[in-house]
């Protein structure tokens, strides 16, 4: 539970923190200054990219009552984090590893995606069975026990056998 809590409260602030490490580790292991440019574009898609998925764990209402991640979403993020990690160190295996960065943001999302419809199709269904427990208990009025009360003249309307004549 504990390492399921930690990174539910290190995925906002890792959405700032490691896209500003692959600048900073850029930056100390030689990029140009071109390739630096050009990873703004990157880094900034990235944090994007991270908040969204961040977003959709933190949609999960099981996600906040529990403040805890499931371990999808652990070994996705721990997946996602280690590669962004080895891309700050800008080495000869950074443009690999920079795509399957990618392929991890994406996993990660399609992933908060289905968790988070299976979660909510499973609460839609237990409100709806509880609604339908609740009918199932409701009857029809009873009839009460007290005799009419005699104080007055009542006009009785019987229901008869006809229909209505059309209107015109």
């Amino acid at each position: 539970m504990f390492i399921r809590r930690a990174f539910f409260y290190w995925q906002f602030p890792a959405a700032v923190i490691l896209p500003a490490w692959i600048l900073v580790g850029w930056g100390v292991f030689a990029a140009t200054g071109w390739q630096i440019i050009g990873l703004i574009v990157g880094v900034m898609m990235l944090t994007v990219g991270m908040l969204a998925t961040a977003g959709l764990i933190f949609a999960r209402k099981d996600v906040r009552a529990e403040r805890a991640v499931s371990w999808l979403d652990v070994a996705l993020l721990t997946v996602l984090h280690g590669l962004i990690i080895a891309v700050g160190f800008f080495t000869p295996a950074t443009a690999l590893l920079g795509t399957l960065a990618v392929v991890a943001v994406i996993a990660l999302f399609w992933s908060g995606i289905i968790q988070l419809v299976v979660e909510t199709r499973r609460r839609v269904r237990t409100v709806l069975a509880g609604f339908e427990e609740q009918a199932s208990r409701i009857q029809t009025p009873v009839q009460s026990a007290r005799p009419p009360r005699a104080d007055g003249e009542y006009i009785v309307i019987q229901a008869s056998d006809r229909p209505a004549p059309p209107r015109v």
